[in-house]
């Protein structure tokens, strides 16, 4: 193993990120998926970590065929199979990190983990790492906390919106209010999804997903967008279509006016979620999580979508004095370039962070701890952020 300090892991809907702490960026991002990939496709399956998605990978592969069965391990957040989810953790840690040594990772884990996560999938996740890999400690931390600390900060609002749900998490501190998250199952995969449903043309996910980060803006109001006529857009293979500019916005714009779209919500849209959130916090605190709202995840980097987010909130919240200082980081006019460039792997980044620090130590529970306990539950009493 060529790397020092711990391992950071984030597992995500879409993608998994993993790599050492005090590094800037995550050595491994492959889709969060397995497929049933016969021997003859295993050499040829290792350039799927340079494809948006393991979807688009099988198909301009061919691997294994039509038959060829992908599933998903993660959905809106939160892990479907644990079987599978060990297959996925063997991959990223044996065969993309090279970090086994007989049978042994031998080193400790930094987990970020998402908002709401159930005490017991953490459990669950704890026995895997401790039993099937043989960590020597285990923490998890919060992936919205993880993302704040990115920017260099320990308290302010967090906008989660990467593939498969959008959180809003207000922390403080450093650590998140949980009475407080609010979520709204949609995010990236719908704007996907959305486009692919109102797209003339029969094309692969991957095309999609490729006109989607291209073309794809948010309008600053609900409705059609300012770029409503239609645009020529190149496929790989030389091939031009046409793409309407409205379901470019459109498909944005259902995040933010869910109900318009039929997208099932209990608390409304971004904008919705992230005053609500606020607003059921401390006033004390409220000034200091309006002047933060930080945004994390791919789906935040859309043209637009920090101006729409900031009109949004400021609609909401007319009635309350302390948003006169509302601040949306990064906003479009390139406020915090550093972080901006960052969002898509911002918990990562903050793992890394976190997991080079002397803190790390005490937030962990050590191999020994948990045998002499002898349950996964010792997790929540000292290994959580």
């Amino acid at each position: 193993m060529d790397g020092d300090g711990a391992l950071v892991l984030d597992v995500g809907s879409s993608s998994v990120k993993c790599g050492f702490s005090g590094e800037d960026a995550p050595r491994v991002l492959v889709p969060s998926v397995v497929a049933s990939l016969g021997a003859r496709d295993q050499e040829r399956a290792k350039v799927l970590r340079r494809l948006g998605t393991i979807e688009g990978g099988v198909k301009s592969l061919n691997l294994g065929g039509e038959d060829t069965e992908v599933q998903h391990v993660v959905n809106r957040g939160k892990v479907v199979d644990w079987d599978n989810m060990e297959k996925l953790l063997e991959g990223v840690f044996a065969v993309e990190m090279d970090a086994m040594q007989s049978d042994s990772l031998s080193v400790p884990i930094l987990v970020a983990e998402s908002p709401n996560t159930s005490n017991e999938d953490r459990e669950k996740l704890t026995q895997i790492l401790f039993e099937n890999f043989k960590v020597s400690g285990v923490a998890f931390a919060n992936s919205a906390v993880l993302s704040l600390f990115a920017s260099g900060r320990t308290r302010g609002m967090l906008l989660e919106c990467g593939s498969g749900v959008s959180h809003a998490v207000p922390v403080f501190e450093g650590f998140s209010l949980p009475h407080a998250v609010l979520k709204l199952d949609a995010a990236g995969q719908d704007v996907t999804s959305y486009l692919q449903k109102n797209f003339r043309k029969q094309l692969s996910y991957q095309s999609i997903r490729d006109i989607k980060h291209e073309l794809a803006n948010c309008s600053p109001v609900s409705g059609p967008g300012a770029i409503t006529k239609k645009t020529e857009y190149e496929l790989p293979d030389g091939t031009t279509v046409l793409v309407d500019g409205i379901y470019t916005s459109a498909c944005i714009d259902q995040l933010f006016d869910p109900d318009e779209y039929g997208v099932e919500n209990l608390d409304g849209g971004l904008g919705e979620i992230v005053f609500k959130s606020i607003q059921s916090c401390d006033t004390d605190v409220q000034a200091d999580l309006f002047s933060n709202v930080v945004l994390a995840g791919g789906t935040t980097m859309t043209e637009g979508f920090s101006d729409r987010l900031k009109r949004e909130i400021m609609n909401n919240g007319s009635d309350n004095p302390q948003i006169s200082g509302l601040n949306v980081v990064p906003d479009a006019r390139g406020n915090e370039p550093g972080y901006n460039s960052q969002r898509k792997t911002a918990a990562w980044i903050g793992g890394s962070i976190l997991a080079s620090l002397d803190t790390f130590a005490k937030i962990s529970i050590s191999k020994q701890d948990y045998e002499d306990t002898g349950s996964a539950s010792i997790v929540h009493r000292k290994a959580v952020l």
